[in-house]
């Protein structure tokens, strides 16, 4: 079942929790029109990840769309304006759209543990005296926080722990909104709690 979120400034977030299998989600886009056959020779996960991805966007649109990517592995729609980013975990896809401004998506598992682990890796400094080592929810949501920044910037070379900075946040149990910046441009994050994932979407702060 497909499930929309909407957010200020035009945001939209499609999320799907797939328990379709393969061979039907194919199928699936094939009653819809949309092309499959670049996906024969993925790996089974691949094609189930990428069925899914464009039958959100053919929901989210109306019709079939062709995605291109920039040398960073960005996702662009061909011949449309419409920014979009793109998420998988292993049973669940979604895509931000918005119109006007950049988008970046990001979702994780609630249970990811291993985040705790690597609190080295991403975050700084400052981050970690308001992020406490056991709070596996604010490490998770710190991460998805990060990485939907980095995925709007269109730039996977940032560094993750002094090329973005969070704000001080507390966790909520349906909804958190947050705020980073990169360099000079700050980031409104929110987060919201769904499938059992955190998915973060970030778009350009205005004010």
């Amino acid at each position: 079942m497909i499930e929309e979120m909407t957010y200020a400034g035009g945001t939209r977030v499609l999320v799907w929790r797939i328990d379709e299998e393969a061979p039907l989600l194919l199928a699936m886009c094939r009653g819809e029109g949309i092309p499959v056959e670049d996906l024969m020779d993925l790996p089974v996960k691949r094609q189930r990840e990428k069925a899914a991805e464009r039958l959100l966007l053919c929901h989210a649109l109306g019709h079939p769309v062709t995605l291109s990517y920039t040398e960073q592995g960005a996702p662009m729609i061909e011949g449309s304006e419409v920014r979009i980013s793109i998420t998988h975990t292993m049973r669940l896809v979604a895509v931000a759209l918005n119109g006007e401004a950049v988008v970046g998506l990001d979702a994780e598992p609630t249970d990811r543990a291993q985040v705790l682990r690597v609190r080295d890796k991403f975050l700084n400094a400052k981050e970690k005296q308001f992020i406490n080592p056991d709070d596996l929810a604010a490490h998770v949501i710190a991460w998805t926080a990060k990485e939907a920044i980095i995925k709007a910037e269109r730039n996977s070379a940032i560094d993750w722990t002094d090329g973005i900075c969070l704000e001080p946040f507390t966790v909520n149990d349906d909804e958190t909104v947050l705020y980073g910046y990169c360099g000079e441009r700050r980031y409104r994050l929110t987060n919201r709690l769904m499938a059992g994932h955190y998915i973060t979407v970030s778009v350009p702060s205005i004010g």
